[in-house]
């Protein structure tokens, strides 16, 4: 049985369709990408793929602050650095994803009137919110520090601005102290190979030699080099014509990123009782995926996209007894109704009596690691009644969610994608 107790947190930045800047580099915030979560925070899969840092300041530091405006200090940091070319260079990033993205427009929007709320205020060149260590907002790990404690800040200043003397190494910083270590660190990661924020990066970012050293491995053993076909920061785009021809016959609304080229966040990969070999990428809303099935030949022969329709948090045992219950639960019963009444048959093993959900083991692939998410699913389908080329077919798919000591039920609608439609990348 499950264990109680997933609170959920934010899924990610607004918007992010149309992010881009190049290939899969290595990415923005990894190293603290622990930091973030604890913050109800993950580093979205559209930042992977846009520039590494603005500046001096890490790219997942930036969105974090943006995604999060209403949190103590963060406004106040884009009013303090509105002169520092890093927030020149984010904030041109920004605009440019606006321009596609209402809800990344309406979220400046609100920045600017936090903006010109303060600007009579005077700013702090060195000011960073409070708690957020600078390691943190500079994506310090990466220029090789050999202390990474996290300092502590101090606490807001009468004024309103933040005092921030932080301990670093012993070395106590204040004032330009702190803007000199960031603009020390700054110089350090390019002289390491790091390369321009905006461009290509180098071989010391990403981890290029050792792959190098494998592919020459692979090529000397006289065996053929075989990158993974999926993987995270890979780019593909999702053709709204089904949502279109769909319209309100099924529970899904066309996603946000439908037409545009988007970055996978995260990889997911299933081998289940039945034998079957899936591969999951969620999109960077963290609310959808595609599930894969792979032919032999590593290539997809059947797709189809869920969105997430629900999310409880059984409170006790007795609530997740009214999923998982041998005899009674929900998650394995020959019928699945939606909370609108429509009624949903089990595809997975049809009948007229209720089995037990199957267990899946995923391995998700992450910016920040890997980890293991058990589950016990069940699968479900109703028809449409939409005549082709219409999607012929509604999916329920119902699961019991385990990852990471937290837990959690999550009810997924799906519908049949072409995957030759994905223009994988």
């Amino acid at each position: 049985m499950p264990s109680p107790a997933r609170q959920p947190g934010e899924f990610g930045i607004p918007g992010g369709g149309g992010y881009g800047g190049g290939g899969y580099r290595t990415a923005p915030g990894a190293a603290y990408g622990g930091w973030y979560r604890d913050r109800g925070w993950s580093v979205p899969g559209p930042v992977l793929s846009g520039p590494r840092s603005f500046g001096i300041w890490d790219a997942a530091f930036m969105w974090f602050l943006f995604s999060t405006l209403n949190r103590p200090g963060h406004a106040d940091f884009f009013r303090n650095h509105q002169d520092d070319p890093g927030y020149r260079e984010w904030r041109q990033d920004a605009e440019r994803r606006a321009q596609s993205d209402a809800e990344v427009r309406a979220r400046l929007d609100e920045l600017d009137r936090n903006l010109a709320a303060g600007r009579d205020q005077p700013r702090n060149p060195n000011y960073l919110p409070p708690g957020v260590p600078p390691e943190v907002a500079t994506g310090g790990a990466d220029a090789g520090l050999p202390d990474r404690r996290t300092p502590s800040a101090a606490p807001a200043g009468e004024d309103g601005r933040g005092g921030i003397p932080v301990s670093v190494g012993g070395v106590v910083l204040v004032g330009g102290g702190l803007l000199a270590l960031l603009a020390w660190r700054r110089r350090r990661a390019a002289s390491s190979g790091g390369g321009s924020p905006g461009g290509a990066g180098g071989m010391g970012t990403g981890g290029t030699l050792p792959s190098v050293a494998g592919m020459l491995r692979h090529k000397a053993s006289g065996a053929d080099y075989a990158p993974s076909r999926f993987r995270v920061g890979m780019t593909l785009t999702l053709d709204p014509t089904p949502f279109l021809l769909a319209g309100s016959a099924t529970h899904l609304a066309q996603p946000r990123h439908a037409g545009e080229m988007v970055s996978v966040e995260e990889v997911g990969r299933i081998g289940d009782p039945a034998g079957e070999g899936l591969v999951r990428l969620y999109l960077p809303d963290g609310r959808a995926m595609l599930q894969l099935h792979l032919r032999g030949d590593n290539e997809p022969d059947e797709c189809r996209y869920f969105a997430l329709l629900d999310e409880i948090t059984p409170a006790d045992e007795a609530e997740w007894g009214v999923w998982l219950d041998p005899q009674e639960g929900m998650i394995g019963w020959p019928e699945f109704q939606t909370q609108d009444g429509r009624l949903y048959a089990r595809v997975w093993s049809p009948g007229s009596s209720r089995i037990p959900p199957r267990r899946l083991v995923e391995e998700v692939e992450a910016a920040s690691g890997r980890r293991t998410v058990h589950s016990q699913a069940m699968l479900y389908a109703a028809p449409t009644g939409l005549a082709a080329p219409a999607p012929q077919t509604e999916y329920i798919l119902v699961a019991a969610v385990e990852d990471g000591g937290q837990a959690w039920v999550e009810v997924r609608a799906g519908l049949d994608v072409n995957p030759a439609s994905l223009s994988l990348a």
